[in-house]
């Protein structure tokens, strides 16, 4: 592989897992602020008013653990993506692979 292709092949990488960072970032927003409505409305029945308040902070941290989940496996699979186009660098510039 030529080590032009290899570079444009890494900076399509960073692209993507910047975009995929920057989605999932946006989207958990969203989807707390969006998690927050139907509990701000059950929280005005006073006899579950406290056991929802504590349901909507367990959901915000399951929201919250996915969406970090889905972040860190973007960050991985970038990292191990960067180490596979190392190895083609490597190559394409006639030096073994390490």
């Amino acid at each position: 592989m030529e080590l032009e292709t290899v570079r444009q092949i890494r900076g399509a990488k960073e692209l993507v897992e910047e975009a995929v960072d920057a989605a999932a970032s946006r989207i958990g927003e969203v989807q707390r602020v969006m998690t927050r409505k139907p509990y701000a409305v059950l929280a005005m029945l006073s006899p579950v008013a406290v056991p929802m308040r504590a349901i909507e902070e367990a959901h915000l941290h399951v929201v919250d653990g996915v969406y970090f989940a889905i972040r860190l496996g973007n960050r991985l699979g970038g990292l191990m993506a960067g180490y596979a186009l190392d190895r083609l660098e490597a190559r394409a510039r006639g030096k073994p692979g390490r």
